[in-house]
């Protein structure tokens, strides 16, 4: 089981900070006292977006990176008349790191999803062992060996994405962007992961999953959307950063309250964009 840490500063304590600074700021402004005027820039915005998702991200947030390069780059084109001369090669660089981002991975996850198609393969192998030496050792156990040994009649799923968005993952890995991906989970040891949706909408339905612990699902959703749908018992605790973004609580909540047993921590950042947190 997970050990819980304890929660970093929500979006909304965060945004409330930037304000705070801002109105500083001004109010400095108003007293005489001198504000270079780039500060009040929109680069110096996204300067200061980029700087906050990779803090929180401890610098991990590719879409953090994006965002604090496009904020500087601009700054010092504008305000400082550094031309890099660059502005022709921007979108053409900034898609080709982008496909590389993307490939590399892609490739991640299908190494993911070899080790465990390889850790099924070996295990009924294992089984298939097992049971030739118990039938040789006493056809009188057999029946019973063989139904002890069953653990899950899903395991050939495990692991693979159907068509249909159904998913035999213990672990969710998404990457949306320019699209949408409607998933639904299937495994009773469902261990968190990774979203990243820019410019998307990611609808993942985890009413079918389940575990025992603290988990964690980072959320990286810039200009798009996400829809979590979840069972109504599990302890939901959110800790991503909300940019100019919003978060809706729509659960049916039982009798019986959560299960502290069950704690879902959701972190990440969400910048223009929707989360939506569901159940039925």
């Amino acid at each position: 089981m997970n050990n819980f840490t304890k929660p970093r500063n929500d979006g909304s304590i965060a945004f409330g900070v930037i304000l705070l600074g801002i109105g500083i700021v001004l109010l400095l402004k108003k007293f005489g006292l001198f504000i270079p005027s780039w500060v009040f820039t929109w680069p110096m915005i996204l300067i200061v977006i980029g700087v906050f998702t990779l803090i929180n991200q401890q610098f991990k947030s590719f879409m953090g990176s994006v965002i604090l390069f496009i904020g500087v780059y601009f700054l010092l084109k504008r305000e400082f008349d550094l031309d890099f001369g660059i502005d022709q090669f921007i979108w053409p660089v900034g898609l080709i790191v982008l496909g590389i981002y993307l490939i590399i991975n892609k490739k991640k996850e299908h190494r993911a999803l070899e080790k465990v198609w390889q850790n099924w393969e070996d295990s009924r192998k294992n089984k298939a062992d097992a049971k030739n030496s118990e039938r040789i050792a006493s056809t009188d156990l057999v029946e019973d060996r063989n139904s002890s040994s069953e653990e899950s009649p899903k395991a050939p799923d495990s692991g693979f994405v159907r068509a249909t968005g159904t998913a035999f993952l213990d672990r969710i890995n998404e990457r949306v962007i320019f699209s949408g991906v409607n998933r639904k989970l299937m495994t009773k040891n469902f261990q968190g992961g990774k979203a990243t949706v820019i410019f998307g909408s990611l609808d993942l339905d985890l009413t079918q999953a389940d575990f025992t612990g603290v988990i964690s699902l980072d959320l990286e959703v810039g200009f798009g959307g996400v829809k979590l749908i979840i069972p109504p018992h599990w302890d939901v605790r959110t800790e991503v950063s909300n940019i100019a973004a919003g978060l809706e609580d729509k659960r049916m909540f039982r009798e019986g309250g959560v299960d502290t047993n069950k704690v879902l921590i959701l972190k990440g950042t969400l910048l223009f964009s929707g989360l939506e947190i569901k159940s039925f």
